[in-house]
């Protein structure tokens, strides 16, 4: 089964990239283009990484990961930005705009098998 990546970022042309980038390497990918749609997808959709944006309106991807950790979602996420060059926050990976595609694919597999290992099994 395919690993479910939500991608959060209000720019279209990040969305397109990282959507094909993350498709081609077999991960069923969605999008959302704010933390409030975000929001939305994630509580009907379960993705096991959430990849956001850390600027954005509505609702950045700082806000969007407190709400999920206050909430009790520990669903991995990474925060991607240009402007921060580095996040420093528990159980949240970093991923630095610009990146190299082979980075992305390592960070979003590695938060995954975090993610995975930390669930409890059925």
């Amino acid at each position: 089964m395919a690993l479910k990546v939500l991608v959060v970022d209000d720019d279209p042309a990040i969305v397109e990239v990282v959507e094909e980038v993350l498709i081609e390497e077999g991960f069923d990918v969605q999008h959302a283009h704010d933390g409030r749609e975000a929001l939305l997808k994630i509580k009907h959709q379960c993705p096991d990484v959430v990849l956001s944006d850390v600027k954005m309106p509505a609702l950045d991807g700082l806000a969007l990961t407190n709400v999920l950790r206050e909430s009790g979602d520990y669903t991995p996420v990474v925060l991607m930005s240009a402007v921060y060059s580095d996040i420093d926050l528990p159980q949240v990976r970093f991923l630095p705009k610009p990146f190299e595609v082979d980075h992305l694919i390592s960070v979003v597999k590695r938060a995954a098998a975090v993610g995975s290992a930390s669930r409890p099994h059925a």
